[in-house]
């Protein structure tokens, strides 16, 4: 999504983005392995395949490069105690009720023990070249990549719709697929863990964290693990970024803004929701033209986050419907879409283990009120602060909430493990 900040800000930010893609690429160089490793008696793992591997100096060195601008980086340079090696896998999971193949990615301390298992949850993408199995050496997930060097497994699901199942539009902000999807890819991770030539086991703690999507689906997912795989997926803490949690208040405030920067948001959810079949209303019910005729294009993979925002409009009267904007709330045109946004959100209930909700002050894309509404919630229920914290990020907009938010929270999963 599209976000303003200053001139300053960026270059320093793409200076460290260059030093990152650039070691990364040498290590991809030097460490792409071309054996896949099949286990075909495995329940949901279905392949697995080693591509990159980091030396320890590497890890220090690019999550030194941060120090400066973000003391919580230190430590996690001084917990760096491992290399890493990285792997796609492939596994079985459900969509719409089919068996189909997922895909994601798997980071391995380089040494022999037992480690905790973190799943990792990216944010909004529109890109199938763009997932973590395709592309590792992104700097949003190549630093995700180093922190097994802390001493963790970490599982990256691709989600539907990229991947091996790129076949698909991924469902966006679709609950019970993606909790399916990020379930199943814990699964295929535990399997792999038991493969005959994988040094590293697990030592029955998980983690769980994700950040804008990321954030809504590891909460989502964490609800349901809780309520169904509470034995076999026990979860000790939880790190929600930035999430669009309560889908229909997300949506009435993105309709009261004249300019919202990140377009994409409506139409990926409402294209997505009548391609997985949850709706049949025509595209143009809820936008104008030219954005009615271009959605379809915009969706299907081909395109970033940042191609699509540039090619719909961030003026909301030019881009949705009169209709849609004065009737969203109450019309019984759009009781439908109210519908699927409450289905699609989540809800606070008495959770086992321990969640932080963390949120930029200066969020555009997805407001802070977000997390507090959420927040709020548990609260409500009784949930004591032992178990449930909402950690405010000063001054830091959407996209710059990402680095803070990722390294706060390794360490608290630092100071937690065993």
């Amino acid at each position: 999504m599209r976000i303003m900040h200053t001139q300053k800000k960026t270059t320093l930010f793409n200076y460290f983005l260059v030093i990152i893609l650039l070691s990364s690429l040498f290590v991809v160089q030097g460490c792409k392995k071309d054996t896949t490793v099949e286990e075909p008696a495995n329940e949901v793992l279905a392949s697995y395949q080693k591509i990159l591997t980091y030396n320890i100096e590497t890890i220090k060195q690019q999550i030194g490069a941060f120090q400066s601008l973000y003391p919580e980086a230190s430590s996690i340079v001084n917990n760096t105690a491992y290399g890493v090696d990285v792997y796609t896998v492939t596994y079985k999971t459900m969509y719409k009720g089919e068996s189909v193949v997922a895909s994601g990615l798997v980071c391995l301390p380089k040494t022999s023990g037992s480690f905790p298992i973190i799943s990792f949850q990216n944010g909004t993408n529109t890109s199938k070249a763009d997932c973590p199995s395709k592309n590792p050496t992104s700097y949003y997930y190549s630093l995700m990549e180093y922190m097994a060097g802390n001493g963790y497994i970490i599982a990256f699901p691709d989600y539907i719709g990229f991947g091996a199942s790129a076949q698909f539009l991924h469902p966006y902000y679709e609950r019970e697929t993606t909790d399916r999807a990020v379930i199943d890819m814990i699964r295929a991770c535990q399997e792999l863990l038991s493969e005959k030539d994988i040094q590293v086991k697990a030592s029955g703690e998980h983690f769980l964290m994700g950040y804008s999507q990321g954030g809504w689906a590891t909460l989502s997912g964490l609800k349901t693990i809780e309520e169904s795989y509470k034995t076999t997926i026990p979860v000790k803490a939880t790190s929600c970024g930035a999430g669009a949690y309560d889908m229909s208040a997300m949506s009435t405030y993105v309709l009261s803004q004249s300019v919202f920067p990140g377009p994409l948001y409506l139409p990926y959810f409402i294209y997505s929701q009548q391609l997985f079949g949850a709706h049949s209303d025509p595209l143009g019910k809820f936008f104008n033209q030219p954005y009615t005729s271009r959605i379809p294009e915009l969706f299907n993979g081909n395109y970033t986050n940042t191609q699509v925002d540039a090619q719909l409009n961030d003026t909301l009267v030019k881009l949705l419907t009169s209709n849609m904007i004065s009737g969203f709330s109450t019309g019984a045109d759009f009781a439908q879409l109210r519908s699927l946004m409450v289905k699609n959100s989540v809800t606070a209930w008495m959770p086992t283990s321990k969640i932080n909700f963390y949120h930029g002050t200066a969020d555009l894309n997805v407001p802070p009120v977000q997390s507090q509404l959420i927040y709020n919630s548990f609260q409500s229920l009784g949930v004591s602060q032992d178990k449930i914290q909402l950690i405010s990020l000063p001054g830091t907009d959407h996209e710059y909430s990402l680095l803070p938010w990722g390294l706060k929270t390794i360490n608290w999963f630092n100071e937690l493990k065993k």
